[in-house]
């Protein structure tokens, strides 16, 4: 309503209420139409100057390069309105595809269609190839349409229709779920310090253990779970644990909590070592446990003057629960022998000895110690190469195989009289001079020949 003067009398306007969708959209079709129709016979006109201009260049009189001149002039303006005439067309159709996508949306006015893309996560791509999900987004859109291209989401329909897809979008981002694994103690410290709880508030996510106690699931919006997954994958990256004698366990637990507030890692005294004493438990970012445990250890190597040695033994890392338990039991049997501490270290690669800082025992030590990580290592090798052989003697033989080895393959080889076994055959020496397979050939040989030669002294 717009009032044109103070004084005079009030007029009111009222907005033109916009066509019927079907006229409109008819009207928008019948000018497509005539404006290609109008393009066309302007490229029509172009093409006809261009053969009559060729064929006055043929002629090459000055009459006809005048004409030229002038076809030139009359094919650049039709040029230009066929430019214009292309762009509107242009236009056209343009208006005309939304007007067709407002009517596929159901909308009864063009100026209601509210079309846009939203990104997806790879969640939510993954979750879409399904046909049923698809389905779900399309009917909480109001009538609108749905596509998925590629890593976004198209849509076309009303505002009303797009409120109802991004709420049904942040549901199906809900749904994420994922599972980290982690150890019994590691699961215990994180949870007294509440560190599962902090992480959920701080991303808006649920973190909770589950029922096995061996891995922590955590759901929520895809994007935000990912980061929470993330982060608690990297405060679990490092892991150390260091034997404490018991004297010193009360102090320990002090030190422990100075420690946590420099490294920013957990750090806890539980009982559980050899001999009544403790374990110090460190959790963490790799880096912030690996600063713990240094600090630790120069505390320990101050109050108990002791020091560390570390021996690597890479072939202990074979060994399976079994022999660990074995190795774990004989290395505290192996530190009461040195009057020391001897304990596997993380990952099973290494082994730490700890002693008196002025004493001799490092040398014998690490000497009696590479004894027995052999005899582990060759024990797990053992192992390895039994189980290796068990599955190759599990294979089913090829035909070919049998064909090149013939009897010898399906079982003990008859030659008149006499069985001969095929372990026989493979101990049985390739000749009379083989050392290594027919020891006793070689022996009378030699006593053949000083035989001969002590004939040969005598006669002479």
């Amino acid at each position: 309503r717009l009032q044109l003067h103070a004084s005079s009398p009030r007029h009111t306007f009222t907005r033109p209420m916009a066509p019927a969708l079907a006229a409109l959209l008819e009207a928008t079709e019948g000018r497509s139409a005539e404006l290609d129709a109008e393009s066309e016979g302007l490229a029509a006109e172009v093409a006809a100057l261009d053969l009559e201009i060729a064929g006055k260049r043929a002629e090459k009189t000055i009459a006809a390069q005048n004409e030229v001149r002038e076809l030139l002039k009359s094919k650049e303006a039709l040029a230009k309105k066929a430019k214009l005439i292309g762009a509107a067309a242009g236009h056209v159709r343009l208006a005309l595809a939304k007007l067709q996508r407002a009517k596929q949306a159901g909308l009864e006015d063009w100026k209601e269609l509210r079309e846009e893309t939203v990104k997806l996560s790879d969640f939510a791509r993954e979750r879409l190839k399904e046909g049923a999900t698809v389905a779900q987004l399309e009917a909480s859109c109001a009538g609108g349409s749905v596509k998925v291209d590629g890593a976004s989401l198209a849509f076309a329909g009303s505002s009303a229709g797009l409120e109802g897809l991004r709420r049904a979008l942040e549901q199906l981002e809900s749904a994420y779920s994922c599972t980290i694994e982690v150890d019994a103690l590691t699961l215990g410290i994180l949870e007294r310090r509440k560190a599962l709880e902090r992480q959920g508030e701080k991303h808006g996510v649920t973190v909770a253990k589950d029922a096995g106690g061996a891995s922590v699931t955590v759901s929520g919006a895809a994007e935000k779970a990912r980061k929470a997954e993330q982060m608690l994958k990297f405060m679990m990256s490092g892991k150390v644990d260091l034997p404490c004698p018991k004297e010193l366990a009360g102090a320990a637990k002090a030190h422990a909590q100075d420690v946590e507030v420099e490294t920013g890692s957990y750090v806890e005294v539980l009982r559980g070592g050899f001999g009544g004493g403790s374990i110090v438990h460190i959790r963490g970012d790799s880096e912030g446990v690996k600063d713990a445990e240094e600090r630790m250890r120069a505390w320990f190597d101050e109050r108990d003057g002791a020091y560390s040695s570390f021996v690597e033994a890479p072939s202990l890392a074979k060994l399976d629960a079994a022999k660990t338990a074995e190795l774990t039991n004989d290395l505290w049997h192996f530190g009461q022998k040195f009057a020391i501490a001897a304990s596997l270290c993380e990952g099973g690669a290494r082994v730490e000895l700890r002693g008196p800082a002025g004493g001799t025992w490092e040398a014998p030590a690490r000497a009696e110690l590479r004894q027995l990580s052999d005899w582990y290592g060759q024990q797990a090798e053992e192992v390895g190469s039994a189980g290796a052989k068990a599955k190759a003697k599990a294979q089913p033989t090829k035909k070919r195989g049998r064909r090149l080895l013939g009897c010898c393959a399906r079982g003990p080889v008859r030659a008149g009289p006499q069985v001969v076994s095929r372990r026989r055959m493979q101990r049985a020496p390739s000749s009379m001079f083989d050392v290594q397979r027919a020891p006793s050939a070689l022996s009378l040989l030699l006593l053949l020949l000083l035989l001969v030669a002590w004939l040969f002294v005598a006669f002479v």
